[in-house]
């Protein structure tokens, strides 16, 4: 996952703070797709089900994936259209500036002071 955070990062300069995409989003979709294949007896897995090849379970694991992927995407556009509707998405100028762990919850979330020293 370590890698999916990097590209995602690095290369499509997706702003995504907790890395929950790159790590949960990139590790389901990843484990999700090996079922397939580390399912097998010869990996240590409990075997398929009868008559059931890896390649016909790998395609049933990309339809799940895909279909996961779909529903995940419509449901969070229907989310951030609500949200935007309601309280909106971004935070005014002015709140970003002062910082948004004092404006939203009237503390600071790190009392670090400049020059070397704590306050």
């Amino acid at each position: 996952c370590y890698a999916a955070v990097d590209l995602v990062k690095r290369r499509f300069v997706i702003d995504d703070s907790l890395d929950v995409f790159a790590v949960h989003g990139v590790g389901g979709i990843t484990g999700s797709l090996l079922v397939a294949f580390l399912a097998l007896e010869s990996f240590g897995g409990a075997g398929l089900a009868e008559g059931v090849t890896a390649i016909d379970q790998f395609v049933v694991q990309v339809i799940g994936v895909g279909a996961t992927l779909i529903w995940s995407a419509i449901a969070t556009f229907i989310l951030v259209k609500i949200t935007q509707a309601l309280v909106g998405l971004r935070a005014d100028a002015d709140e970003e500036t002062q910082g948004l762990d004092l404006t939203g919850h009237g503390e600071n979330g790190y009392n670090i002071g400049f020059g070397g020293s704590s306050q």
